[in-house]
């Protein structure tokens, strides 16, 4: 019998030693254990999820309890205390002393037995403070395991009361949304469909293409294999929607991986004219070929390019340019838990630099009538209303519209968005 606790601790210290984002390491690593039944594997990403996304609110609670504070702890040690301490204060639905024995069998099962002693000495006072009437956590920052220069970032960007609700929401579930497939089908339509496949959806101010849905795995609906609709966030669709995308037109988008934006604006559309959907690498290009085969989209056609390579062959050329740029991530803190964990202020500068290399670029793509759509998944200023000024310095489009989405203001990730017009 599979230990699930043991697959979860494993997936964590290989997470530990690699580079790549929780989400792949994950997703690989439950590939070998497709046998096992779907809670136990819900159960699987949702401990190693959740040690990652509240390690700080986790530590704070071990280093109260323990003589040994979390950072002084061999590593091991550290990991198997804090996945008992997640399920003690977040999973109400275990017995704490279920946690406490699990997180000891551990111990013993990696063959530290030695210190099973002290895992459960640790785990049992954690259980005692929790039971007391809950954790007294010093501040929000620490309550939503907010990194301090992430907090700081915001803090001067936004205010205290705005922060306040942007690191809330990145520790709550983030709302889930569809966008409809305007070419083949429309938004009433949709509802119905997938209202009879037992999935409950309902419009959003936010776009008229966009559908706010209960949580479910798409993979599992004849409507997404058939090409009805697509997963993203509102915010994106907005953007799209902005860009005021008409027939016939002809666009590019210079970072497209894993296609979205650039699908949407293929549906758009409705068949007509053509996108180009650029990223760098044949990787990338198969992402978007598969999202381009699974809608059944005759107007789009994928390319490898690099968006930091000015390309000769398309100046001048293009009605509307997509630039969906590479960035920190910030917006979508709540769905990739542990971008906060890797963001340094040398790294936002160092992105706000790229950026403008790839919008140098862009800029001439755009033809004498056209449109440039510049946007971003994050949330800091370097990469957003700053890189707006920076467009306007270079470019001579004249900007007609921007906006800034922030998760916990409004109902949808966090996104930037400018459109430009020649």
């Amino acid at each position: 019998m599979t230990d699930v606790r043991m697959v979860a601790l494993d997936i964590l210290l290989e997470y530990s030693g690699s580079k790549a984002f929780l989400s792949e390491v994950t997703k690989a690593a439950l590939a070998k254990y497709a046998y096992l039944e779907e809670r136990d594997r819900a159960f699987i990403k949702n401990l190693v999820t959740g040690c990652v996304e509240k390690q700080i609110a986790l530590d704070y609670v071990i280093d109260r309890v323990s003589s040994v504070k979390a950072a002084k702890m061999k590593k091991i040690i550290r990991l198997i205390i804090r996945m008992a301490v997640y399920e003690i204060i977040y999973l109400d639905h275990i017995p704490a002393r279920a946690s406490v024995n699990e997180a000891v069998k551990l111990a013993k099962k990696k063959h530290i037995g030695g210190l099973s002693g002290f895992v459960n000495a640790v785990t049992r006072k954690a259980a005692a403070l929790s039971k007391e009437g809950g954790i007294d956590y010093p501040d929000e920052r620490i309550r939503y395991s907010c990194p301090q220069v992430i907090y700081d970032i915001l803090l001067e960007s936004y205010g205290p009361e705005k922060t306040s609700r942007i690191i809330k929401a990145s520790d709550e579930v983030s709302p889930q949304y569809i966008r409809v497939n305007v070419s083949k089908t429309d938004p009433d339509s949709l509802i119905k469909i997938l209202g009879s496949e037992g999935t409950k959806t309902c419009k959003t101010p936010l776009s008229k293409n966009a559908l706010k849905t209960e949580a479910f795995n798409p993979a599992q609906s004849r409507a997404f294999r058939d090409g009805l609709f697509s997963m993203q966030d509102a915010s994106g669709i907005a953007a799209l929607d902005a860009a005021g995308i008409r027939e016939d037109q002809r666009i590019i988008d210079i970072c497209a991986s894993p296609g979205g934006k650039a699908c949407l604006a293929a549906e758009y559309m409705l068949g007509t004219g053509k996108v180009l959907a650029f990223d760098i690498s044949e990787e990338k290009k198969k992402r978007i070929d598969e999202n381009i085969a699974r809608l059944k989209l005759s107007n789009i056609e994928s390319g490898v390019k690099d968006a930091l390579i000015f390309d000769e062959t398309l100046e001048n050329s293009a009605d509307l340019v997509i630039a969906d740029l590479p960035c920190s991530g910030l917006g979508v803190m709540g769905r990739k838990v542990d971008i906060k964990y890797r963001i340094q202020r040398e790294d936002i500068m160092q992105l706000q630099e790229l950026q403008r290399k790839m919008l140098d670029n862009a800029v001439r793509y755009v033809n004498k009538r056209g449109k440039l759509l510049f946007s971003t998944c994050t949330i800091t200023k370097e990469e957003g209303t700053l890189q707006r000024e920076y467009i306007e310095s270079i470019s001579g489009l004249t900007l007609l519209e921007e906006r800034q989405f922030l998760q916990g203001v409004d109902e949808c990730d966090g996104f930037y968005y400018a459109v430009f017009q020649r």
